[in-house]
């Protein structure tokens, strides 16, 4: 059976058309625009009278990033140092009438580096599956597939008609390197690929430029029509993604498009494992800039627990058909582990749940009336088990005073079980406490990262809000107007910060309460 099935069907003007692929055949076609380059020709086949020497691309939107995306291989592989070879780009470049330099600036390399990881992924992969079939969504000019070819596996480009007609300028498809010229939200491309066969599918540069929910739609209906498929993908942070939506300028002359998807590395496990059962391994791939500044600043960034999770992420996902237990391995992303995992593991199963106070969602700010009657009862309550257990605990050491001097007196009849279960019982229950205080560090860096990433942002905008005032005083009241706004966020972070602080401190002396509760009630105390 063929990977793909022949389909025949029509996009905007295109006629869209199988490529003289039949069943049985044991090649594959798919839909593509057949208007430029016929099947198995290049621009390298043409007359010099049809050179593709000097094209313009008539691209904008996100389909212009295709050319971004061009630039930074074809410039990194041009460098004696560059992390990735791509002749093709530099060739596909070399054709295209286009001022690179000044829309996009010099590059940095990132996203040739991207590029290169994918293609390490991809080699990986293929020595398990070297008949297997990628799926590049949104693909462009990219040349992965001639980079990381084994003479066996069937490739599938799908993106938008505009970008696959610039495409097969260059790119020819065949019967093993096919275009699809849709949309990636239509299942046609889904319904091309036999889902019986080993599937990667990489969306590179692409799931950022969509809405959430589309990005969650787009991913389960992966997942439910090809169970066991493997997904590489990217994504930008959240403070990122705001800052596109404001406007930002890659250059004087480009201005990014918004990209409305964005999440944090923190995030992406728990948001993928809800969207779909079948995820079963989410792993993080290495994607920072290859050298200079941009890599220091990576490498430094990397290293600070309250910014690490807020840089560009590219994400490995596996799927398998069964729902799968979290793989927890070196490369796989750190999931949420509840305090009462940590509790059973010492020992600790009974343990009292401490639940952290409800917070409003509203721009990461806390409700101020609610949550400051919560500290003050937080408080109230942590002191009042504070002299509960400074109370247990002085009975205890008295009783233990007491078996002490008794087995001075009569070594013969000491309770030696009670003296040998004292240090073990100690270190299991500080041991616990400490996951606990990770875990809730970790939870604290997390809100603390997202209050400084919203204050970034409220600044970016006031900024902005404040450069188009018309007069000084419509400028005085915007001033004022957040500052008073400033005022306010920040009373609210200071008492979730608060409450962050006494939930921490109730859960880490749980397992200490516990021991000694368990103590005293042994001892008769």
């Amino acid at each position: 059976m063929d990977i793909l099935t022949t389909a025949r069907f029509e996009i905007e003007s295109f006629d869209v058309v199988d490529k003289g692929c039949h069943p049985g055949e044991g090649v594959f076609g798919v839909p593509t625009v057949a208007e430029q380059v016929a099947p198995g020709e290049s621009c390298a086949d043409r007359s010099e009278t049809q050179s593709c020497e000097g094209i313009v691309p008539g691209l904008d939107g996100v389909s212009e990033t295709m050319l971004w995306s061009l630039h930074n291989r074809a410039s990194e592989t041009m460098r004696p140092d560059g992390v990735l070879v791509d002749p093709e780009s530099v060739r596909i470049r070399s054709a295209i009438d286009y001022d690179f330099a000044r829309r996009f600036g010099d590059p940095v390399g990132s996203l040739a580096a991207r590029a290169a990881e994918i293609d390490r992924a991809l080699r990986a992969w293929l020595k398990h599956h070297p008949d297997g079939c990628v799926v590049s969504l949104g693909e462009g000019l990219e040349t992965q597939g001639h980079r990381v070819d084994n003479g066996r596996l069937r490739w599938l480009s799908v993106d938008l008609p505009d970008a696959i007609r610039l495409r097969e300028r260059f790119l020819a498809p065949s019967h093993r390197f096919c275009h699809c010229a849709a949309s990636v939200l239509d299942p046609v491309w889904m319904d091309a690929v036999d889902p019986q066969f080993d599937i990667f599918i990489v969306a590179q540069g692409l799931l950022m430029y969509l809405e959430p929910e589309t990005v969650r739609r787009l991913f389960t209906n992966i997942a439910d029509r090809f169970p066991t498929t493997e997904i590489v993908f990217d994504a930008v942070p959240r403070w990122f993604s705001r800052l596109t939506l404001w406007g930002l300028n890659q250059t004087p002359d480009y201005r990014l498009p918004a990209m409305p998807w964005g999440i944090n590395r923190d995030e992406l496990e728990s948001t993928l494992r809800s969207w779909h059962p079948r995820v079963a391994t989410v792993a993080l791939l290495d994607y920072r800039a290859p050298r200079g500044l941009p890599r220091m600043l990576a490498d430094m960034t990397n290293h600070i627990p309250v910014a690490r999770h807020a840089v560009p992420s590219l994400v490995h996902v596996t799927m398998a058909n069964a729902p799968s237990l979290p793989t927890m391995n070196a490369n796989t992303l750190a999931g949420g582990t509840s305090p009462t995992s940590h509790h059973e593991e010492y020992g600790f199963e009974n343990l009292t749940t401490i639940k952290e106070p409800q917070m409003t969602a509203t721009n990461g700010n806390v409700s101020r009336a609610d949550t400051t009657e919560g500290m003050l009862a937080m408080a109230r309550q942590n002191a009042s088990r504070g002299n509960d257990l400074a109370k247990a605990t002085t009975k205890i050491i008295a009783k233990r005073v007491a078996l002490g001097l008794a087995a001075v007196l009569d070594p013969m009849h000491a309770d030696h079980v009670e003296f040998a279960r004292m240090v073990p019982e100690k270190v299991r229950a500080f041991s616990a406490a400490g996951m606990v205080m990770l875990d809730q560090s970790g939870e604290a860096s997390r809100k603390m990262m997202r209050l400084a990433s919203e204050e970034v942002m409220t600044t970016a905008s006031a900024t902005i809000e404040m450069s188009c005032c018309s007069s000084p005083a419509a400028w005085a009241e915007a001033q004022s107007r957040f500052a008073r706004a400033w005022f306010g966020r920040a009373s609210s972070s200071l008492n979730m910060m608060g409450m962050l602080m006494l939930t921490a401190q109730a859960a880490v002396m749980v397992p200490i309460r516990q021991t000694v509760a368990a103590n005293a009630e042994r001892l008769g105390g």
